[in-house]
């Protein structure tokens, strides 16, 4: 009796694999890909757009930057200066007061987030 029951539960998990892999090969013939999207490190997974600014404060002690900014469409934002957080506070390294900047903005646990920051030269 239990020689069966193992025979049938070892066929139900071949048979099980078996239809799992011929589904991801039709997946992938057809372009279809489940593997998880890998961040590149600069922005967050979607595609977030960047903005020109100017860097009026720089905190990197506390990984904030004070920008002025025009409208920031992704998060509906009007023109303002503000302070933000900073994704990395080692991007600040690089940032002076006054510098031109070019950033992208999102919100994150619901709060407004600098995800890039680059200074323009």
């Amino acid at each position: 009796m239990n020689h069966v029951l193992a025979s049938g539960l070892f066929l139900t998990v071949l048979v099980s694999a078996s239809a799992l892999a011929s589904e991801d090969q039709h997946n992938r013939s057809q372009g279809i890909n489940h593997e998880p999207m890998q961040q590149t490190g600069k922005t967050s997974m979607k595609a977030i757009p960047l903005f020109d600014g100017v860097a009026k404060k720089v905190d990197a002690q506390n990984g904030k930057v004070t920008l002025t900014h025009g409208e920031i469409a992704n998060v509906k934002m009007p023109a303002m200066t503000m302070s933000y957080r900073v994704k990395q506070a080692q991007w600040l390294e690089s940032i002076h007061s006054g510098d031109k900047v070019r950033f992208a903005l999102d919100k994150l646990n619901g709060e407004f987030v600098v995800v890039q920051i680059e200074a323009v030269k």
